[in-house]
């Protein structure tokens, strides 16, 4: 094929993918507004994935694209990582691997990628993708399965089990996350922060909220039945908080409404300055990086140096799985096999990962770091010296590494559905409608059908309740 024939596959490829990501964020978004019901239709068919020739499919012939979101790491230690890849690590016959961030929005980033692959892009090679995402994204063929060595069984189980899917093994774990309780210990009349924002943190939130709560929204193996009929009062009750009991001291307290605008980040420093508007903030529901992010600002420490704030982990099951894998993309070219294996099993490296945990905040996948840090032999992050960065002490780590390895225990996965998404858009509309005093109680609940078909891949024929 002339280069100017492979240009012009390439263009339309870019193209391609541009009006199917455009398309998505439409659909989950509305033309002009909040999100809007599917339109009827008697089944969600899996988008078919075009075999398109190497030759034509884009990609970055001289290296191995990994795409990822942005990098929320303290000090950006998950880039330093690649560049010394590059720089030392990696064997000299293999392309040097580029670090692509796409978006900090898993919703925004899963589109990218959905996008691109059923264009038959080979554009990324690598994906770091939500363990939410895994199912859809292994189902509809946009990754293919991958080999774990004879070490299986050094990873967490949750975040292992994460990756598989239909018995096969398509995700390597990377990153482990779970829920965590911050407590501020300088000032204890304040609130309690949640992130119901309207994206997948408020659908985490919202489960959590249910399920912690001691009522039910999910059950089965694979989380696919959808229960909330089961515990009907229980979850009713437990969605319509106006007190939260704290896991470290089994005291109730006042869930800030506030919570309805909050991401992550928001009421990460919301939590820092202790208040939002007018309401005094000391309690946060967060991730595990949460930590770093706060252990490193010289407001979060005392004269001494000690945190002014102590973290727990839920004392139930309930909370929500987090984290990402490493995948590898259906469209990879077959020359970048073998090194994209062996980035990966150094990304997945015990020093690796301790050091991503240590100076990034990024929880573990493997055993063997979280039995280190607990037992007081973890590495210290050795960029403490030479930055003006306020590094997390050895106990302080080895704390964190206790509470989130408890909560990653007592996680409970994301359905195991393709079609995961249009079920998440459906509970979070009714979920905050309820918080918004716009839905009643009967159409919450009546909202079950809508999320079967949902998760089954079908869009119910008559309008969403919520």
């Amino acid at each position: 094929m002339t280069a100017p024939l492979r240009k012009h596959g390439l263009l339309a490829l870019v193209c391609g993918a541009a009006l199917m990501l455009l398309l998505l964020l439409w659909q989950s978004r509305g033309a002009d507004g909040p999100p809007q019901p599917a339109p009827p239709s008697a089944a969600l068919s899996p988008p078919p994935v075009p075999s398109t020739p190497q030759e034509e499919c884009g990609g970055h012939d001289g290296e191995l694209v990994v795409a990822t979101g942005d990098d929320v790491s303290t000090g950006s230690v998950r880039r330093e990582i690649f560049d010394e890849w590059n720089n030392k690590d990696k064997p000299a016959g293999d392309p040097p691997a580029k670090l692509l961030e796409i978006s900090g929005s898993t919703d925004v980033r899963r589109a990218q990628m959905a996008a691109l692959a059923q264009a038959g892009s080979c554009e990324y090679d690598v994906l770091v993708l939500d363990v939410a995402w895994v199912t859809e994204f292994a189902r509809h063929g946009y990754i293919q399965p991958i080999e774990l060595s004879d070490e299986g069984d050094r990873f967490l189980t949750g975040p292992l089990e994460a990756g598989q899917i239909d018995g096969e093994q398509y995700g390597v774990p990377f990153a482990a996350d779970a829920p965590l309780e911050y407590r501020r210990l300088d000032r204890q009349s304040g609130g309690y922060l949640l992130q119901l924002d309207d994206n997948e943190m408020g659908t985490i939130n919202f489960l959590e909220m249910i399920e912690l709560g001691g009522g039910k929204v999910l059950d089965g193996d694979d989380r696919t039945t959808v229960a909330l009929d089961d515990d009907r009062d229980d979850t009713w009750e437990a969605l319509k908080p106006s007190k939260h009991v704290l896991s470290s001291t089994d005291e109730s307290v006042a869930v800030l409404r506030e919570s309805l605008q909050m991401d992550e980040d928001r009421s990460v420093v919301a939590f820092k300055e202790g208040r939002i508007g007018e309401q005094p903030v000391s309690y946060m529901r967060n991730w595990p990086i949460a930590f770093h992010q706060l252990a490193s600002d010289p407001r979060m420490r005392g004269s001494d140096m000690r945190l002014l704030f102590d973290v727990r982990a839920p004392t139930a099951e309930g909370g929500v799985l987090g984290g990402s894998v490493l995948a590898v993309s259906q469209h990879i070219k077959p020359d970048k096999l073998r090194a994209a294996q062996r980035l990966i099993d150094r990304l997945t490296s015990q020093e690796v990962q301790a050091r991503l945990f240590a100076c990034g905040g990024y929880s573990p996948v493997l055993t063997e770091v979280y039995e280190g840090y607990e037992a007081g032999r973890g590495p210290a992050c050795s960029r403490q010296a030479g930055t003006d960065i306020t590094s997390a002490s050895l106990p302080e780590l080895a704390t964190l590494a206790s509470e989130t390895r408890k909560s990653i225990g007592l996680a409970h996965p994301r359905p195991k559905s393709p079609y995961y998404a249009q079920f998440s858009e459906i509970f979070r509309r009714c979920a905050r409608g309820v918080w918004e005093n716009r839905v009643t109680e009967e159409a919450f609940f009546s909202s079950v059908g809508a999320l079967e078909a949902a998760l089954n891949g079908r869009v119910p024929d008559d309008r969403p309740p919520c």
